[in-house]
């Protein structure tokens, strides 16, 4: 059973990674591209400073290369290029050295784009590394082959931009001390996203002097990551109101003892008895719980088609039950664990606030949700040794949005997680679980219910910027 459990969970998590359903609901691509450069230009004019301050860094260099995904890539607007941002007072200057993006371009956050200036003998070629196909639209030949490469450009320029500004701690985007988590999960943390290539020519490029002035990033870059600004948050209720209206439209069409699970565009399940789901090609009936999951996973990097809102993710579970012929209300099993639910909701609504670390939080709620009467645990698997007249509870709820886990309010990953303060305005999952026990169904037995959508933790307590789900939809037997 165990063995079967642990599958579970792991088909689960591989879940929050698939693409989000299409939508009916019209979304305006040009206000979210407004409100993702309004981002990075809040967030350049108001967080960078403060951090580069904190950890008393005069200049950090983001080295990104295509084709090595980087957390940071839709927070500055491009996959791959050098960005560099110089503490000049109480402003950072920003500036994109070599190949970049046009949305860098596009989204006036930057002060300088240079571009290296080079010759190659071609007709009709504008700039470095103009897309080929667009090369060959305008009348361009290939190239006879020679000496140079792009190893040869990729630093061009930045020993004497470096110089001019004389920094004396220069921040450079690797890892020293904040790993990624171990085993099964995905690293959601790059800030070693350069390669020894890069830096060997990063290094030549400006000079010994400087050189010895690089240090780590990590910690800046986590916690440029971990802070919000207000265009984020009305970017989440966009966000979010476009998963709420793809989960409605997916409850709409269930027709009990006609559509399959996998008629429907959302990642599904049926809850069961321990934890056991349904088939794909099994359909919904009279007396199924079900669970519908909308949105996206942090980490997963989708073409804007499927997903339009760059790095920034939310998800959501909500419930559903079917009514069998006379039945009104959901059967009592599943009312008190939904009463269960609610209640630790309320327990983490009221104990998770910013300006304390994750793992000060993490400790609080145990020992609340304890007292309430509840036993937290620190596997998200049901433990049929404990006491079977109490609702087991454990916790998972870390950063959402842009890529990284930290801070992190529960017993997964490395320390360093837990150890980082919950930042104003804190995006989290509000994830967790109940294992309610079922004597009734035999020893042993339980329902399990897990949610997960996103919420902010604030000087005050949690916030929400979206109704989270609070009720379970009741579906009519047609």
């Amino acid at each position: 059973m165990k063995k079967g459990i642990s599958i579970l969970v792991l088909l689960l998590f591989i879940s929050l990674l698939l693409p989000p359903p299409a939508s009916s609901f019209s979304l305006d691509r040009q206000e979210i591209k407004e409100l993702m450069n309004k981002i990075k230009q809040e967030k350049f004019d108001l967080i960078l400073p403060q951090l580069m301050k904190k950890y008393q860094i005069d200049m950090w260099i983001q080295v990104m290369r295509e084709g090595n995904i980087d957390p940071l890539s839709g927070n500055l607007g491009s996959d791959a290029g050098v960005f560099v941002f110089t503490l000049r007072g109480d402003r950072v200057e920003r500036a994109v050295l070599g190949y970049c993006r046009d949305e860098v371009k596009e989204s006036g956050a930057y002060d300088l784009i240079i571009t290296p200036k080079f010759e190659i003998p071609l007709t009709h070629f504008p700039e470095y590394r103009y897309p080929l196909i667009e090369f060959y639209k305008l009348g361009g030949v290939e190239w006879p082959g020679g000496p140079k490469t792009e190893l040869d450009f990729r630093f061009k320029g930045l020993g004497k931009f470096v110089a001019e500004r004389d920094p004396h701690r220069i921040a450079l985007n690797y890892l020293e001390k904040l790993g990624s988590p171990v085993l099964y999960e995905e690293p959601r943390l790059r800030c070693d996203g350069i390669s020894y290539t890069d830096y060997r020519l990063l290094v030549k490029e400006i000079g010994e002097k400087y050189a010895q002035r690089i240090v780590s990033a990590e910690y800046l870059i986590t916690e440029f990551l971990a802070r919000r600004v207000k265009s984020e948050i009305a970017l989440f209720k966009l966000m979010r109101k476009w998963i709420d209206e793809n989960l409605k439209k997916d409850f709409n069409r269930i027709i009990p003892g006609q559509t399959k699970l996998q008629d429907i565009e959302s990642v599904r399940f049926v809850v069961g008895k321990n934890g056991q789901h349904k088939r794909d090609d099994d359909t919904f009936e009279p007396g199924d719980l079900i669970c519908l999951q909308g949105g996206c996973q942090s980490g997963c990097f989708l073409e804007p088609e499927r997903w339009p809102f760059g790095n920034h993710y939310d998800v959501c579970f909500e419930y559903g039950y079917i009514l069998p012929p006379g039945e009104t209300e959901v059967p009592p099993k599943i009312k008190r664990a939904w009463a269960d639910a609610l209640k630790v909701r309320k327990i983490i609504e009221n104990h998770t606030k910013s300006g304390r670390t994750a793992g000060e939080t993490f400790e609080i709620l145990k020992k609340e949700i304890n007292k309430a009467g509840y036993i937290y645990v620190n596997r998200q698997i049901f433990n049929p040794k404990l006491d079977p007249q109490k609702t087991q509870v454990p916790l998972d709820m870390h950063a959402a949005g842009a890529g990284i886990y930290a801070p992190r309010i529960g017993p997964l990953g490395p320390d360093w997680q837990r150890a980082m303060e919950l930042p104003p305005n804190h995006h989290f999952y509000f994830e967790y679980w109940v294992y309610v026990p079922m004597p009734e169904w035999g020893e042993g037995e339980y329902l399990s219910l897990q949610f997960h959508d996103g919420a902010l933790a604030t000087p005050e307590g949690v916030k929400y910027y979206f109704p989270p789900p609070l009720k379970i939809h009741l579906i009519q037997a047609k």
